[in-house]
């Protein structure tokens, strides 16, 4: 739920309430979510797979009926809400982000593909401010 709150926080307005709530992500809940992946590494891959544990499938697209490359799209925009926030550390990455290119790979249709160019190209942006990306682009 705190990682779709990222999401849903992403999009803010940026009025007192919005300047507000960024604040508060650097300043709280990036530490606490640094400290649960120091803890338990192992819940934070788990929350950041594809298809994640079912104690984890709560809130936006798992709260209503969506196709699976909707849910892939949403997942990948929820993470990409994550990285300025150095919420994802290069471990971390290495274990979730193969999962998800091989759902992309398996699960979403030729013909919707091109749908993913677009947060996947936020992704390769990412990678260039650090080296998550380079992961995959090699």
């Amino acid at each position: 739920m705190v990682f779709q709150w990222f999401h849903s926080t992403a999009y803010m307005m940026d009025d007192e309430v919005g300047s507000l709530v960024e604040k508060l992500k650097p300043q709280f809940v990036t530490k606490w979510l640094k400290t649960v992946c120091d803890v338990r590494f192992d819940v934070m891959v788990m929350c950041l797979l594809p298809k994640p544990a079912e104690f984890a499938r709560v809130g936006g697209y798992w709260d209503k009926s969506c196709s699976t490359v909707t849910q892939l799209k949403e997942g990948l925009n929820r993470i990409l809400c994550l990285i300025p926030y150095n919420v994802i550390s290069q471990p971390l990455w290495e274990c979730f982000m193969p999962e998800w290119l091989e759902a992309i790979r398996t699960e979403v249709p030729d013909s919707q593909l091109k749908e993913f160019r677009e947060v996947l190209r936020y992704f390769s942006r990412a990678g260039s401010a650090s080296s998550l990306c380079s992961v995959w682009f090699i």
